[in-house]
């Protein structure tokens, strides 16, 4: 377990995690925009197409979420964020080599996002284990705050250097920025410690048993499992919002990329601002009431999108006011949700429980896009955007159910025994 003396930033292992996340978000932040203006500029895709990009870009946990923290506790929580970063540089440059010989397509742009996406699955379960052994448990809202801090930057700046870079040369070519953010993020990586000898193979639970074991973890913990419904549900509504998102503003609103662009930019901000604050509206109102403070903001968020077709000549400050809300929100519930997250799940079912997790909550995001995809083809943008402000409603319920606004965080006994020790 790290030290919780001193700096999170005096600790070498966490800025080599914050480098190699930092440069990693930046190349997913440039793909998603570059994959999402070349579908519809430059490869001629269809409604159906250019809507599975957002849920193809989450569909990794989906299909290796409840494999991913076994492997990374039999291969090593070092050697599976190197590995992955290699995958994801391949993907990426595959994906310009393809372009350059005239050969790319709209379906081997969606290969390499689910490529990329099964990698960031392992990546992360990998990450997410690894956090409270570099800077210790108490810490774990403040190193959340500043990695997520640190996202929103470049999500502030990535999409509208993006929106100019596509001005300049074909949105495919971008794709080589992504791919040489991994060799900067291997950079990073070298400075977190060995892993530590795995158990012998004779020792193992088989892959089905460790599996099972993290999801009888989740299922028999109620406020761990209302927390997972929660995100799961915003996730769903996320999924199909972004669907028809990029459809709606790109085509129906005839906004220019690069507008677009800029106006993406601006949800960072929010994001900023909601993850620098959320440790400490965390700590002042508890960090259960700060998540369902952010799922009541989601739908608002939401509606905004869909009512710039009652008034277009505002659509550009109404989608900014959109995206700046979504930022804001995110930011709370995703730094208090790490920490809770982390708080209630002993060492040994990390990596397991945090796989599990991200199977259910980036599995609703990909479900709800896959059906946004369809709604949008079927019945247009609109009517799938207000779809996803319905669900996202809903999304409070499960916090309420737990006493929540009543409780701000977890009871003593619902921690695990070596935080309840602590504490």
């Amino acid at each position: 377990m790290g030290s919780t003396s001193g700096s999170i930033w005096s600790k070498r292992a966490f800025r080599g995690l914050w480098l190699a996340n930092a440069v990693e978000h930046a190349g997913h932040a440039v793909a998603v925009f570059a994959v999402s203006v070349a579908m519809i500029t430059v490869l001629d895709a269809t409604e159906a197409e250019v809507g599975l990009v957002a849920p193809l870009s989450s569909a990794g946990p989906l299909l290796f979420g409840l494999v991913a923290g076994v492997a990374v506790d039999r291969w090593g929580r070092r050697r599976t964020m190197f590995t992955m970063t290699w995958i994801r540089a391949a993907a990426y440059g595959c994906a310009v080599a393809l372009f350059c010989l005239g050969w790319l397509a709209a379906w081997q742009l969606l290969a390499v996002l689910v490529a990329v996406s099964i990698a960031d699955s392992f990546f992360m379960a990998a990450q997410t284990s690894l956090l409270p052994m570099l800077v210790g448990r108490p810490r774990i809202p403040e190193a959340a705050s500043s990695l997520m801090a640190t996202d929103q930057v470049i999500s502030l700046v990535g999409p509208a250097a993006t929106g100019q870079l596509v001005k300049l040369l074909p949105a495919p070519a971008a794709l080589g920025l992504s791919a040489l953010a991994q060799l900067v993020a291997a950079v990073g990586l070298a400075r977190l410690p060995d892993d530590e000898p795995g158990r012998a193979k004779t020792e193992r639970p088989s892959v089905r048993a460790a599996v099972a074991d993290g999801w009888r973890f989740m299922t028999g913990h109620r406020l761990l499992l209302a927390m997972v419904l929660t995100t799961a549900t915003n996730n769903f509504a996320a999924g199909l919002y972004q669907a028809a998102e990029t459809w709606f503003i790109l085509e129906e609103l005839a906004l220019d990329p690069a507008v677009f662009g800029a106006v993406w930019s601006v949800s960072a901000v929010g994001g900023i601002l909601g993850a620098v604050a959320a440790p400490r509206l965390g700590r002042a109102i508890g960090p259960l009431r700060a998540m369902l403070l952010a799922g009541l903001m989601m739908p608002l968020n939401f509606a905004l999108i869909p009512l710039t077709a009652l008034w277009p000549q505002l659509a550009v400050p109404s989608i900014g006011v959109s995206f700046t809300l979504f930022g804001l929100a995110l930011g709370f519930m995703s730094v208090n949700g790490t920490a809770l997250f982390t708080q209630l799940t002993p060492d040994a079912m990390l990596s397991r429980f945090s796989a599990t997790r991200r199977t259910i909550t980036q599995g609703s995001f990909v479900v709800g896009g896959l059906l946004g995809a369809m709604l949008l083809a079927v019945a247009g943008a609109v009517p799938t955007l207000w779809a996803a402000v319905a669900i996202a409603l809903l999304q409070g319920v499960f916090l309420l159910r737990m006493g929540v606004p009543r409780r701000g965080g977890p009871t003593p006994a619902e921690l695990p025994d070596e935080v309840a020790a602590a504490t």
